[in-house]
C-alpha cells in the first residue's frame, strides 16, 4: 500500500518552522510505501492508497502550552480531506490527526481539563501511553467511538461511510508498540 503522510510542522529545533516526520513511522509501515508530504507542497491523490495525518500543532481556534498552531498545515489537510473523500480514498489521523477529522466532519473538541502528559490509561482492548491536551468534545455525525478511557476520552472513532478513522493515541511509537497490529487491521476494515 502506498500511504501519504501529511508531517507535523515543528520549530523545537530552531526557532524556525520545519516539516518533521518521526523515524519510528517508517517501522510502523515497514511493509508499506510512505510518502511523506509537506504542507507546502503538491499531491495526487490517484498516486496514493491511504492518507494519514500525524500528531503535531496545535488544532485552529485552540491554543495550547506548545502555542504552535500553523494554518498553512490546517488548509493543506483540508484539502488533501477533500480530495480523498471525492476519490473515496481512507483517511487515518493519528492524535492532532484524529481531531482535525473530526471538527472538519462537524464534531467538536475543547482544551482538557487535566492534561494526559505521558500517562499511561487504560483502553478496554489494552493500555495505551498517550500525550494529551485537547480532546472531543462532541463526536460529528456519522462517526462511532470504537474505544474511549475510563474518563470518557475518545480514543478511537470512526466514520464507516467516508472511511474515516481517528485514533488518540500514537502507534508509531515505540512505547505504543503492542497496538500496532491493532490498527492496522482497523485500517484494513476502511
Amino acid at each position: 500500500m502506498k500511504i501519504a503522510i501529511s508531517m507535523e510542522m515543528t520549530r523545537v529545533l530552531r526557532d524556525t518552522w520545519h516539516a518533521a516526520l518521526n523515524h519510528e513511522w517508517y517501522e510502523f509501515l515497514e511493509d508499506h510505501t510512505i510518502v511523506p508530504l509537506c504542507c507546502h507542497g503538491d499531491f495526487d491523490m490517484d498516486a496514493y492508497d491511504l492518507v494519514m495525518l500525524a500528531g503535531g500543532n496545535d488544532m485552529p481556534g485552540i491554543k495550547t502550552w506548545r502555542n504552535n498552531h500553523y494554518p498553512a498545515r490546517d488548509e493543506f489537510e483540508r484539502r488533501l480531506l477533500h480530495s480523498a473523500l471525492v476519490e473515496q480514498k481512507p483517511v487515518v489521523g493519528i492524535c492532532r490527526g484524529a481531531h482535525f477529522l473530526n471538527a472538519e466532519s462537524g464534531g467538536t473538541v475543547k482544551l482538557m481539563d487535566t492534561p494526559y502528559d505521558n500517562v499511561e490509561i487504560e483502553l478496554p482492548e489494552f493500555p495505551v501511553r498517550c500525550h494529551h491536551t485537547i480532546q472531543i468534545d462532541r463526536l460529528a455525525p456519522g462517526w462511532e467511538i470504537i474505544q474511549q478511557d475510563a474518563a470518557g476520552v475518545v480514543e478511537s472513532a470512526l466514520d464507516r461511510h467516508h472511511r474515516l478513522l481517528g485514533i488518540g493515541w500514537h502507534p508509531e511509537r515505540a512505547v505504543n508498540r503492542h497496538t500496532r497490529h491493532y490498527v492496522l487491521n482497523l485500517i484494513d476494515q476502511l
